[in-house]
């Protein structure tokens, strides 16, 4: 891994091949482009730890998983706080679910 723009673009270790792969992150600063987010990554990598889970069993996965999904909450709990700060979001507003807690509809990701 090299990062060529520290924190929005990196430059992949590439296998099996000639190229290079890039991972592009979202810059909404000083020079503002697309990309994606760490969220979104960490998702990829849950789902690709799922994959070769399935390809071949190991108990050590479900541990990856495991504290990969607490990164992910981490890193939403963040942009929540964040949204709160700013007056996006009142929290005191956002529906309760039967357990007294926010009430966060489960929903299934379409694919890519």
């Amino acid at each position: 891994m090299q990062a060529l723009v520290v924190g929005h673009v990196y430059e992949l270790a590439h296998l099996d091949g000639e190229g290079t792969q890039k991972l592009l992150f979202v810059n909404r600063e000083d020079t503002p482009h697309e990309g994606t987010t760490t969220q979104e990554v960490i998702r990829v990598l849950i789902d690709r730890t799922q994959h070769c889970d399935r390809c071949l069993r190991w108990e050590g996965n479900d541990l990856i998983i495991q504290h990969l999904r607490m990164v992910l909450v981490l890193h939403e709990t963040r942009a929540l706080l964040r949204k709160v700060e700013k007056g996006e979001m009142l929290p005191e507003e956002i529906a309760l679910g039967d357990d007294g807690h926010f009430d966060l509809k489960v929903r299934v990701r379409s694919g890519l």
